[in-house]
């Protein structure tokens, strides 16, 4: 019998009858494969494949393999790399991903149905950067430009969401799901007249509630599209809060859905941490204190917690300061929290620029970071050393 399955689902013994992809899009010279190792599996998952039809009558079915080769998915065979190797990529995948929103912004703006399908490879590749390694999708998230902040932020939430929901162990569909969530999870802005959403300054109590329905203009242009309730919940409750004073229902507590919950805090940490029209980025390390203490009063507090352990204290792409007087950005986390690695790029203690070197924190006994660093108080742009 031909039985369509996820790729997360693929095991040993299976037989693929068919791939859903196009001809030149696999590493095989056909669709016809035997699963007799987990190199296949690994081949799969890093050409970004989500869906196989498998014959159950020449191979195992999905309820059938109950040995220990039954843990081997798609997901655990993106192989590791150093964030190092994957950041060109990752970035690669940003700027495509960017594109690919700000197309599907403006033909919604335009009328046009929403053509959430478009989407479905960028959201699989995302999860394969974040299961090879998180630090880098998460790095690249923090380069925006004011006039596509929000398509970039879409990006960036659907990003952070994926790592954080991998962070959580959530399984493979969940956290491909909860990509697709960001991706589309402010298409309603599409609907906000300009002068409200590209103002430069605080909103007036009319505009604000102009701008909070962009929440309803979402679930206006995705309804009947087929979008998984965790997208949905994405999508509907990013500005809900614990205490009930979101929008837009109002939801307390239990009332937001676990994902829902996740969403909140992506949404305002991203938005925080990124150049608008009417402020400054703040930094990664100063909004994270921020979402501590803004809970549990708006945040899941034991949420806030797991995604600070996700980033980090120094978050890939913070700015610190050296004891030394140094400056330099963080390149990749290490176990100990308190000592990543770094691109050293500024002297503070002099200032000038220093010859861009990597040091390793763990291995550096006689400096230590002192504190996070605000790259406009030394004029420096981060995206040009990431």
């Amino acid at each position: 019998m031909i039985k369509k399955i996820s790729t997360s689902e693929l095991r040993i013994g299976m037989f693929i009858d068919d791939l859903e992809c196009e001809w030149d899009k696999h590493p095989f010279m056909n669709k016809k494969i035997s699963v007799s190792d987990s190199q296949v599996i690994q081949k799969i998952a890093s050409a970004g494949i989500r869906y196989a039809l498998i014959d159950t009558a020449l191979g195992s079915d999905v309820d059938d393999i109950a040995d220990a080769n039954s843990t081997e998915t798609a997901a655990n065979y993106a192989p590791s790399v150093e964030a190092s190797i994957e950041v060109d990529r990752a970035r690669a995948l940003y700027r495509e991903a960017t594109t690919v929103i700000r197309n599907m912004m403006e033909d919604a703006r335009l009328g046009k149905q929403v053509q959430v399908n478009a989407l479905e490879p960028v959201a699989e590749r995302m999860v394969q950067s974040a299961m090879r390694n998180h630090h880098a999708l998460t790095s690249v998230t923090r380069i925006k430009t004011k006039d596509e902040y929000t398509f970039m932020h879409c990006v960036s939430v659907a990003g952070l969401m994926t790592t954080f929901a991998r962070e959580q162990g959530l399984d493979d569909e969940t956290i491909h799901q909860v990509a697709l969530g960001g991706l589309v999870h402010d298409i309603g802005k599409t609907l906000v007249p300009d002068k409200v959403l590209n103002k430069p300054g605080k909103l007036e109590g009319d505009e604000f509630s102009v701008m909070k329905r962009h929440v309803d203009y979402s679930g206006e242009l995705l309804a009947g599209l087929g979008l998984s309730q965790i997208a949905i919940d994405v999508t509907m409750q990013h500005h809900e809060r614990m205490d009930g004073t979101g929008y837009p229902l109002k939801l307390s507590g239990e009332q937001i859905s676990h994902i829902g919950q996740m969403s909140a805090i992506v949404d305002v940490y991203d938005a925080l941490t990124s150049v608008r029209v009417y402020k400054s980025a703040w930094e990664p390390t100063q909004t994270l204190k921020k979402l501590i203490e803004w809970s549990p009063g708006h945040f899941n507090r034991d949420l806030v917690q797991h995604f600070i352990r996700c980033l980090g204290i120094y978050p890939m792409g913070s700015l610190v300061e050296l004891e030394s007087g140094l400056l330099g950005i963080v390149i990749e986390a290490s176990e100990d929290m308190l000592r990543p690695k770094l691109r050293i790029i500024y002297n503070a203690k002099y200032d000038r620029y220093e010859r861009p070197h990597d040091i390793d924190m763990v291995k550096a006994k006689n400096d230590r970071i002192i504190n996070a660093a605000l790259p406009a108080q030394y004029k420096i742009d981060l995206a040009a050393f990431l």
